[in-house]
């Protein structure tokens, strides 16, 4: 016979009673837990409830099919901002995804870097590609001031992995890194060949658009759209880069891009991404290919030291140029900004201010401009003298601002390699 509750048990008291649910398919002695706690309908929706967890812990994994991933991109590229460069944007992003790798470095077992990196050579004869990439891979320690300063630390000897797109993972074998320009190459065992980008023999127009390209921790494709600025560098930025300024909103420090390409809207490769101390900037592609003429054909990248740093006439504000036009009949050319005491450059009697106006005959208007002209003049040397540790002799057409009149300095320079060449590797 069913039990009732006395007159005495109140509504709370009922619910706290043990019901006792008998099944002819259960074990008697088992009464279940269930019912101590839900009375009535309660009970049975919470049975049904726990029985679907247990039906979903115990029902197979689902098979994660890409086309109907829930995906969500590291960086927008869709956005209100892109609409006028949406479809060629996608085209050229999507063709130079193709060569961009992710990289990675380890140093006694810690993770120590990772950066991005892009295809620029194979070897069919021995099934090797070379990359190119950041030198910031193997830095354990960057500058303490600013990256002309010094102070910075590598680890050559440190382990490196390349990341392929394929989702397999590779060997690097670091055969040269450079920390002025801050690049370095990688050579890379692989079965087959791959996509090679194109790279621009003209630099990139200033306030000309472009993307830059990196892969995350996950190779996902990471893309910053962006402007090439009008900008002289600061002490705290390579006097050799192109700086830029996106208009998307993501940051210009993230990790992963640098080493990445910069491209063009017709997916060609712009520059390298190197952004120092969070400022968007890149190495551009004329920089890049003078580097890799010089690696494959010498094995390293040797540059003469005028012991001056600089800043163009053109890219000051256009009331400043016009003030240095009506003052002093000057329009173009590279103001000297520094130098160096002790140096050739000093001895010959320029100053701060002077005015550097061409350079072996060849007007110089911008700081790339002089880096690529510095670095043709040692390919001759190093056919002849092995250009380590040679000199050039440099005719520079200078301006002195104070006393206002024009002379010709014969400047010399020593040339030096300011890499290291870790392994010859096989080509």
């Amino acid at each position: 016979m069913a039990a009732y509750g006395s007159t005495r048990d109140g509504p709370l008291e009922k619910k706290r009673k043990k019901v006792v649910v008998w099944s002819e398919e259960e074990d008697v002695s088992t009464p279940d837990p269930f019912a101590w706690v839900y009375p009535g309908s309660y009970y049975l929706a919470a049975k049904k409830m726990e029985q679907a967890r247990r039906d979903e812990e115990s029902a197979p994994r689902p098979v994660n099919i890409p086309t109907l991933d829930d995906f969500k991109p590291p960086t927008r590229f869709h956005t209100a901002q892109l609409f006028s460069v949406r479809e060629s944007g996608s085209q050229a992003v999507l063709s130079a995804a193709k060569f961009l790798l992710g990289v990675s470095s380890s140093l006694d077992g810690e993770p120590l870097r990772g950066c991005s990196g892009f295809w620029v050579d194979w070897d069919e004869g021995n099934k090797t590609g070379l990359v190119l990439t950041t030198a910031r891979l193997i830095r354990t320690k960057d500058a303490p001031d600013n990256v002309s300063s010094g102070g910075e630390q590598y680890a050559p000897r440190a382990d490196v992995t390349v990341h392929l797109l394929n989702g397999t993972s590779a060997k690097g074998e670091l055969v040269y890194y450079q920390p002025h320009y801050d690049i370095a190459f990688l050579n890379v065992k692989v079965d087959q060949p791959f996509k090679l980008p194109s790279l621009r023999e003209k630099d990139v127009k200033f306030a000309e658009e472009v993307f830059q390209l990196g892969r995350d921790n996950s190779l996902n494709l990471r893309i910053t759209y962006a402007r090439a600025k009008y900008m002289n560098p600061t002490m705290f930025e390579r006097h050799h880069n192109v700086y830029f300024h996106s208009l998307d909103g993501h940051y210009y420090d993230n990790e992963y891009d640098n080493g990445g390409p910069v491209i063009d809207l017709n997916g060609k490769v712009a520059g390298m991404a190197n952004n120092p101390e969070g400022f968007g900037s890149f190495i551009p592609s004329s920089i890049l290919l003078n580097c890799l003429d010089s690696w494959k054909k010498y094995r390293y990248i040797p540059r003469p030291h005028l012991g001056m740093t600089f800043k163009a006439v053109k890219l000051l504000q256009p009331a400043h140029v016009d003030m240095l036009w009506r003052m002093c009949n000057i329009d173009d050319g590279l103001v000297v900004q520094e130098v160096s005491k002790g140096s050739d450059a000093e001895i010959l009697g320029i100053q701060e201010g002077d005015l550097i106006e061409c350079m072996n005959g060849k007007c110089i208007s911008t700081t790339i401009e002089l880096e690529n002209t510095l670095m043709s003049l040692c390919k001759g040397l190093s056919d002849s003298q092995n250009g380590h540790n040679a000199e050039v002799c440099i005719s520079i057409g200078v301006f002195h601002t104070l006393k206002k009149y024009r002379s010709t300095r014969e400047l010399t320079a020593n040339v030096s390699d300011l890499g290291e060449v870790i392994a010859r590797g096989t080509r």
